[in-house]
């Protein structure tokens, strides 16, 4: 509807257009504003399905690393790009000898560890918690936290824990899957994997790319697959000219992709699954760092695995030792990213986070002792 003027009068447009087309389209900072504004929007952006279609909306976002915590790349004006914190360390950083680090995220959640010690928490509404652990497997020295997912089926989410020893490459690990909040892990059958394979136990530096459901790791010559419902691990096939120096990402049209850097380390070939059923990938575009003319020019001459990540469909990020290039993806450089308070000491993560208002009932079970507990992190979202 319109006043006199011919001006659409906010009161007057229908409450379900308000709540699915509005606020599920605004920042969390602001969609929680919002709520104290009227009961009826209180009520219906509290809705697991407003909470769910409100993360589709929002964009996901690289997260980069730096001296004193984590943050990530988000749009400032033009084509600029800029950093914005997400979480500070508590103390020194793991440049400088802590050892807190991201481990996992899905959904906008963060699970971050300081051995033995493990945390969770949503940096959109400041929501933490201490993650129990499970117990070390009998018979391994070692354990990871390889996927963080959600489980469909049941609304869970759950992590997907591998065990192992220091002779890794001899003696296979086991997988186990635990939900968030529980300490007693189950098993995952997965022997057939292990003749092609297996995720890798650094998940903060190859963390799985969420894609149908599934998370897929670029193991070897192939990807690795793992079905959350089922359970089970799989193999998919691509193509082997690409060699083993290959990532995977995330493309800002939901489709699956391939980073393959050759052994000059100067150049970037992204290739896209096409077919997911026939496993058919082609060839998307080409990057050369050594045609790129950057300020101030590359130094070719370090032998350096870049990583990449995506922003939207034109556009990327590309780590380089001590900055971080923002370009096309034609391969014309438009700048350094950089951060008002740390410069450009930068690193590019395999890491996204998409804000979302999902919470845990951990969160909720640990609040009350929340409020005298020190975490090794300060969230600055």
């Amino acid at each position: 509807m319109a006043d006199s003027s011919g001006a659409t009068v906010f009161d007057d447009l229908p409450e379900w257009l308000i709540v699915d087309e509005i606020l599920s389209r605004l920042p969390v900072k602001d969609v929680l504003r919002c709520r104290a504004v009227r009961k009826s929007w209180r009520s219906g952006t509290s809705t697991d399905a407003f909470i769910l279609d409100h993360h589709r909306h929002q964009p996901s976002l690289p997260i980069v690393k730096h001296v004193e915590g984590i943050g990530r790349v988000v749009r400032a004006s033009n084509n600029d790009q800029k950093i914005l914190p997400i979480l500070l360390y508590a103390g020194r950083s793991p440049i400088t000898g802590v050892d807190l680090m991201h481990c996992a995220v899905c959904d906008g959640l963060i699970i971050l560890a300081q051995k033995p010690d493990y945390y969770i928490c949503n940096p959109a509404t400041r929501k933490c918690a201490s993650l129990p652990c499970p117990p070390l497997q009998s018979g391994f020295s070692n354990d990871e936290i390889v996927g963080f997912y959600r489980h469909q089926p049941s609304g869970e989410y759950r992590m997907l824990w591998a065990s192992y020893s220091i002779r890794i490459r001899v003696e296979l690990p086991d997988y186990f899957a635990l939900t968030v909040g529980s300490d007693q892990p189950r098993r995952i059958q997965w022997q057939a994997v292990s003749e092609k394979g297996f995720p890798t136990m650094l998940a903060r530096d190859c963390p799985p790319v969420h894609h149908r459901g599934s998370l897929h790791w670029a193991v070897g010559l192939n990807i690795t697959v793992f079905d959350p419902v089922a359970e089970t691990f799989w193999h998919m096939s691509r193509p082997e000219q690409l060699g083993d120096m290959v990532s995977l990402l995330d493309t800002a049209g939901g489709a699956l992709a391939l980073c393959r850097t050759d052994r000059t380390y100067v150049t970037l070939d992204v290739w896209v699954l096409q077919d997911y059923d026939a496993e058919t990938w082609g060839f998307h575009y080409h990057i050369n760092l050594s045609a790129m003319v950057a300020s101030p020019p590359l130094d070719l001459r370090i032998k350096y695995v870049p990583r990449m990540a995506v922003i939207n469909e034109h556009e990327l990020v590309i780590d380089y030792p001590d900055r971080v290039l923002h370009c096309n993806i034609d391969g014309v450089f438009i700048g350094n990213l950089e951060s008002e308070e740390h410069g450009n000491y930068l690193m590019l993560t395999r890491h996204r986070l998409q804000e979302s208002m999902i919470s845990l009932p951990l969160f909720e079970n640990q609040e009350e002792d929340a409020v005298n507990k020190e975490y090794p992190f300060l969230i600055v979202l």
